[in-house]
């Protein structure tokens, strides 16, 4: 056996494992690293060995055929079984080290494969297999490591056999690419290079992810799986993303790549540039000596596409960053409005960024109780569910560095449920192509996560019985009730108070004051029972009647709601009104009455004995105050006293003096007259 060939064919596999040594170098996973090398060298020589009778069985001519199924299913499905079953004791588990033990059964693999295509090199599709089917292998493996790491990690069938299948389908399509071009030979024998580099970066993105995964110890420990943690951790970059989009938050978020190569590295990258530019000039003297049986576009694949693809590695490897996937965002946050409910009543409006059809992620204030039951009714745009029941597994309002929130985890859900949840996924899947596209609509798009909610700067706990703003005082900014209740009311001329509104949980107040050149506050608003505001700027409204219709719409039905409650306090205070102007009429009737008889009227004597002029009385009447009333019940004393020593009182002279004493005082005219 030619010793060059095995040199060529050991190549590739030195090349990538150096590549990525720096992953294979962890004393911890030591020897379940090197098991997974032999494991798959062994599954390697079991192919190799079982593969010409499966070749006799199936007799296959269709190259798609061939790459997709005798080559990428049989080969991909076999190397998921081994890792499955290699990760399934892994002690204290990590996504990461399902990535690395995958990948170390693809170079396993690779190692074997090479060596028989050293043995078989008579064939140019095998050079360039030799050459290119190395990185693939430890791609592939490593891509369904990781999707049965997150299978391990998950307590629900329906996601444990989702990541199985990704496991399997994800590296069977880079995979069954491959070897189809390869089959197909000619000019497309090019394209294996770019299956190659997606494949690299493909894994090179789960590799960066998994760094912020948290093992399976710590998931214990929190009482989670992973589909709830995914929850905890994108809510700090959700609430990031979209403050720093609506001009909330100032800061640059982290870059996708960050490549700082050493020299060794650069180095290397930059001889492999050279290489592939003198490349042909360099098959040209090999093929005088050796005769290589390749065709031109071979030659150029291997000798050209290859070195670039070592130095595209080379840029690739290292360069996602995994601050990324802890500080910035892929998907765009969709927020749905959220009612705690209980008794059938809304008890508190909060918000979510994240729901599923076994947990969501609340945006709460305060604690709700771990292990607490809750019910919760979930709307966006025009989608809106029935009551579900959950359980908070876990919740944080005190550490400033973790997500404010809480976690519930659905438990009781209605059939209809599941394709509530396939629609908003499906509207948050078409809104955010359309909002990172910027396609026609894009605008519109904007409202779903300018929601009052998420505008709000801080908020405020006021206790049952707090003023939050008083009527007359200058006010700049608005609130949103996240919880509680809060009453309106005005003071009347009299003091009395006028309740003029009444605002509960989902509410928002204040943005009168804020809107008008006037900057006072119209009513006083007091919180009726403990309750949590929040409070937003002037700044914040804009940004909300500038990019959110709804909220438009909300605000033109809240103010006409309360031009109707308004206009119905006003008729009330009118019906008031017109019942004090009765009763004060009854009262004048009753106070004529007093004068009259004070005075001795006497109807069946057609009036008065004592000569006194009729408007004079009618002045007093309408004057009259306590004084007044009891000036006449004095009066009207005297005149029985008299009345009983058998007097008349209208010669009686005191009694005319008092009553001359009285009418003395009253004016000869009266403006009113």
């Amino acid at each position: 056996m030619n010793i060059e060939k095995l040199l060529l064919s050991f190549m590739p596999v030195v090349l990538f494992y150096l590549v990525y040594f720096r992953y294979f170098t962890s004393s911890s996973g030591s020897t379940k690293y090197i098991s997974s090398f032999l494991t798959g060298m062994g599954y390697a020589l079991f192919l190799l060995l079982a593969g010409g009778f499966i070749s006799d069985m199936l007799t296959v001519i269709n190259p798609f055929v061939k790459g997709f199924v005798m080559a990428g299913l049989l080969e991909k499905t076999g190397a998921v079984i081994i890792i499955f079953i290699l990760i399934k004791r892994y002690p204290e588990f990590e996504i990461s080290r399902s990535i690395i033990s995958g990948m170390l059964v693809g170079l396993g693999f690779a190692c074997v494969e090479n060596f028989f295509y050293a043995i078989e090199l008579d064939s140019s599709i095998l050079y360039i297999r030799m050459v290119f089917a190395v990185p693939l292998h430890i791609t592939t493996c490593g891509i369904a490591g990781h999707y049965l790491g997150i299978s391990k990690l998950t307590w629900f069938r329906y996601g444990k056999l989702i990541n199985i299948l990704k496991a399997i389908l994800i590296p069977l399509i880079f995979h069954g690419m491959f070897d189809t071009v390869l089959m197909k030979g000619g000019v497309l024998a090019y394209l294996s290079a770019p299956v190659l580099i997606l494949s690299v970066v493909y894994l090179e993105i789960v590799l960066a992810r998994s760094q912020s995964i948290f093992s399976e110890k710590k998931l214990s420990m929190l009482n989670m799986n992973i589909e709830e943690w995914r929850l905890h951790d994108r809510q700090p970059r959700y609430d990031r993303w979209v403050k720093r989009y609506t001009g909330i938050l100032k800061s640059s978020p982290a870059p996708f790549f960050n490549w700082n190569p050493g020299i060794t590295k650069f180095s290397f990258m930059v001889f492999m540039i050279i290489a592939a530019g003198s490349g042909m000039t360099l098959y040209r003297i090999i093929d005088e000596q050796y005769r290589l049986p390749l065709l031109r576009e071979e030659a150029v694949a291997i000798f050209v596409l290859f070195p670039l693809c070592i130095a595209l590695v080379l840029i690739i490897s290292g360069a996602v960053n995994p601050a990324y996937f802890v500080k910035s965002l892929i998907s765009l946050p969709v927020i749905s409005d959220v009612e705690i409910m209980k008794n059938g009543i809304v008890d508190e409006f909060l918000a979510t960024n994240d729901l599923s059809y076994k947990n969501c992620f609340l945006q709460t204030t305060e604690s709700l109780g771990i292990g607490k039951t809750v019910q919760l009714k979930f709307s966006l745009a025009n989608l809106e569910s029935r009551i579900v029941t959950g359980r908070v597994i876990w919740e944080n309002h005190h550490l400033r560095h973790e997500a404010f929130g809480t976690i519930v985890r659905l438990e009781q859900t209605y059939a209809g449920f599941f394709r509530f949840i396939i629609r908003y996924n499906l509207l948050r899947l078409w809104k955010g192509t359309v909002f990172l596209l910027r396609l026609p609509g894009f605008d519109a798009i904007k409202g779903l996560f300018y929601k009052p909610l998420i505008m709000t700067q801080e908020e405020e706990y006021f206790p049952q019985g707090s003023i939050v703003f008083r009527e007359g005082e200058v006010g700049d900014k608005f609130y949103l009730i996240k919880k509680g209740r809060v009453i309106f009311y005005k003071y009347k001329d009299n003091n009395t108070i006028i309740t003029v509104n009444t605002a509960a949980a989902g509410d928002f107040f204040g943005e009168l004051a804020v809107l008008s050149d006037n900057k006072t506050r119209n009513a006083t608003a007091m919180c009726a029972e403990d309750t949590i505001l929040a409070i937003a700027s002037r700044d914040n409204l804009d940004t909300l009647l500038a990019n959110n219709p709804e909220f438009n719409i909300d605000l033109i039905e809240t103010l006409s709601n309360r031009v109707v409650l308004s206009e119905k306090v006003f008729f009330e205070s009118m019906r008031e009104i017109d019942d004090l102007k009765n009763e004060n009429a009854k009262l004048t009737h009753v106070a004529a009455m007093l004068v009259l008889v004070g005075l001795g009227f006497d109807s069946s004597k057609r009036g008065l004995d004592i000569d006194i002029d009729s408007k004079k009385i009618l002045r007093f009447i309408r004057h009259m105050d306590d004084l007044a009333a009891a000036q006449i019940s004095s009066l009207f004393m005297k005149r029985q006293t008299v009345l009983k020593h058998g007097g008349d009182p209208a010669t009686d002279q005191d009694f005319l003096d008092s009553v001359k004493a009285i009418f003395s005082a009253v004016p000869d005219t009266d403006e009113e007259e």
